[in-house]
């Protein structure tokens, strides 16, 4: 990348990148293969002068290479061994300068390989399914191949935090290479697909991408039963922290946080609809979000006492906009009406597991998105209660907390005569306790409350389900 930016400093971003993934996929490994690449190979992609520049560049590259990989033999007759020696076996007889001459020939004698072609995949870490796999020669589970791109992406991390494509992809070359019966995309009739990395590729970008997404701001922080919560990253907002409104100070802003609580008092939930209060909590957005913010992290139950509209349905919705420029609803319903039933067809025709089998058969008598993100999980193999419980249609939110055993992480309970029957309306609980109802008895309305709230109050994805919220996440991006 060097070589090129340093011949074509002028070249855009998009053609450099595409003339790297040329490059590597048609077997680059080193700089010394620079030398073998022809006008035919990357004519494509730059004009005729510039391909020719480059070319030039390469050659005179490799050249430099090899000269500097030569030793030459000492004419000191001391020196008896072979011409080519390795600089710690010059002879004791060679005089000051030729020692330092010869103690400094050291970097120049061999190439240092980035950590990428030294990376050493850590096998032995590695679940059991996976290396029962690698010793039979056959393909493993996809739960197991997620555990192991978990186990890449946090090794990798160790040498690089923000890994790039190129470096991904020469990890992900060299495990094809050692087990391609295991790992390689294939066909039908068993022939690899492309070069064969592409799908893993994808999963260990996908898997730091979303690990960067908890560091980036910085370091999360935990509240007492060790849920982490807090700032930690500003993945996807636009306002994460922002300043005071110029006409504001901090105390009008306090006292519009009062007025708020004035208007619940006396309104309760119902207030929410208000145009006073819309416009209130617009107003009051950045307090919300320092207070949100601060460490040690507030509970739940106290930003909710300070802000008892933020954990309404309209709330939600109303801060995760404000946060992102996104209408999380509607961003939702359009990712569900153009690949909704893109995700049916392919599970009915290629079933990938009996519980996707099990979920298909009662699709008739599911709302379209809860079949999806059934489908998601059991293809996944996750379990469905790591995002959604089940209670009665008559249940208050105090008979689920009675009920039910709610974890510190965000769970949407549909509430309906049977699980998979009509859903008459739903609840969110998060850190053991339901802290909104529904207003929309349906169950896109909830996923996109769960969205809010994870967004909102800075929340990782919970272990349980984060391969399908990564899932629908990138359907919204």
């Amino acid at each position: 990348m060097k070589i090129i930016l340093r011949i074509l400093p002028t070249i855009s971003k998009d053609t450099l990148q595409a003339l790297i993934d040329k490059l590597l996929n048609s077997g680059l490994e080193s700089t010394q293969d620079l030398k073998y690449v022809t006008q035919e190979d990357i004519a494509d992609l730059l004009p005729a002068i510039q391909l020719r520049k480059l070319l030039e560049a390469f050659k005179k590259e490799t050249e430099v290479v090899s000269l500097d990989l030569q030793i030459l033999p000492s004419p000191t007759p001391q020196v008896s061994s072979p011409s080519v020696l390795p600089c710690s076996s010059a002879s004791s007889g060679l005089s000051n300068q030729e020692s330092s001459s010869s103690e400094n020939c050291g970097p120049s004698s061999q190439i240092k390989k980035t950590w990428p072609e030294t990376f050493q995949i850590p096998w032995t870490a590695m679940p059991m399914d996976i290396r029962s796999a690698l010793a039979d020669g056959k393909r493993p589970s996809p739960a197991a191949r997620r555990q192991m791109v978990r186990v890449l992406a946090d090794e990798m991390r160790k040498y690089e935090l923000y890994p790039t494509r190129g470096q991904c992809v020469t990890v992900c070359r060299n495990i094809i290479r050692q087990y391609p019966q295991s790992f390689a995309d294939l066909r039908d009739n068993g022939q690899v697909l492309g070069n064969g990395y592409t799908s893993l590729l994808i999963q260990i970008k996908n898997r730091i991408e979303n690990l960067n997404r908890t560091t980036s701001f910085r370091q999360h922080r935990s509240s007492s039963d060790g849920l982490k919560r807090g700032p930690t990253d500003t993945y996807g907002c636009t306002r994460f922290q922002p300043d005071l409104p110029p006409e504001e100070t901090d105390e009008t802003i306090e006292q519009k946080r009062q007025r708020l609580e004035e208007i619940y008092h006396r309104d309760g939930i119902n207030g929410v609809e208000k145009a006073e209060v819309k416009q209130l909590m617009e107003t009051t957005f950045c307090l919300q979000r320092q207070q949100i913010n601060i460490l040690p992290a507030p509970t739940i139950a106290d930003l909710k006492q300070q802000w008892p509209y933020l954990f309404t349905q309209k709330g939600l919705h109303a801060h995760f906009e404000l946060l992102t420029d996104i209408k999380v609803m509607r961003a939702l319903e359009l990712a569900m009406e153009e690949c909704g039933r893109a995700i049916m067809e392919f599970f009915s025709n290629k079933p990938s597991n009996a519980d996707v089998r099990a979920v298909i058969s009662l699709r008739p008598d599911l709302e379209l998105s809860l079949c999806v993100i059934q489908l998601l999980m059991a293809h996944f193999s996750e379990t469905q209660e790591g995002l959604i419980l089940f209670a009665n249609a008559s249940s208050t939110a105090a008979d689920v907390e009675r009920t039910l055993e709610l974890p510190a992480t965000p769970r949407l309970i549909l509430l309906g005569e049977k699980p998979g029957s009509y859903i008459n309306k739903w609840m969110i609980s998060f850190e053991g306790q339901v802290i909104c109802e529904s207003i929309q008895p349906s169950f896109l309305s909830g996923l996109a409350a769960v969205f809010s709230i994870i967004y909102n109050f800075n929340v990782e994805y919970q272990v349980e389900a984060a391969c399908t919220l990564e899932f629908i996440q990138r359907l919204d991006a």
